[in-house]
């Protein structure tokens, strides 16, 4: 007996309020499949042995890895990004992006991991390049995870050049910056 006649078995020992949270369960799945195979994702912590590592200045001081991290006691994939002495850390990407494309966004976490003895007047600059462009920046001394989703350009059927940068802004002590589940995601 195959696996469908099997399941057909089944469902008619079922009553009708069963047959019924059976079929909901089973059109949830179906619209499950047919998202993921209209979506597209890039994720940047699984892909981090391709990413390029590299200093504004002098990497002394810096330290990059794609690692699990905490803020705030909530635990997250991630992409460490503890700036150098001066200047910023930067990780960089070139990501080929499918053609036809549509509402490309970025989305991901920043935070400062727990331990970290950031004074309360220091900041550290995350920033969002692409292609030598700023897409986005924000300075932050909290330890908790912050949230963003940022609209991307049309850049389907293009490399795209994403850089995560992090800044001491002067001072690189306990500044254990860090991105979490950082992906590009759109529509086919």
């Amino acid at each position: 007996m195959s696996e469908r006649e099997e399941l057909n078995q089944l469902l008619a020992q079922l009553d009708d309020a069963h047959i019924a949270r059976t079929r909901a369960f089973v059109e949830s799945l179906l619209h499950a499949t047919r998202d993921a195979q209209n979506a597209w994702t890039f994720d940047f912590v699984e892909k981090f042995a391709q990413a390029k590592i590299s200093a504004q200045r002098d990497r002394a001081g810096m330290e990059v890895k794609a690692e699990d991290a905490t803020c705030d006691g909530v635990t997250k994939r991630a992409l460490w990004e503890h700036p150098p002495l001066a200047g910023a850390a930067i990780v960089s990407y070139a990501v080929p992006m499918p053609p036809r494309l549509r509402g490309l966004k970025l989305k991901f976490f920043v935070g400062i991991r727990d331990g970290s003895q950031l004074p309360n007047d220091r900041y550290i600059a995350f920033r969002v390049l692409v292609n030598n462009w700023k897409l986005w920046s924000a300075v932050k001394n909290s330890r908790g995870w912050d949230e963003y989703t940022v609209a991307m350009p049309e850049l389907a059927s293009d490399i795209a050049r994403i850089e995560f940068q992090t800044d001491g802004l002067g001072d690189h002590r306990w500044n254990w910056a860090v991105w979490g589940e950082p992906k590009l995601i759109a529509e086919l």
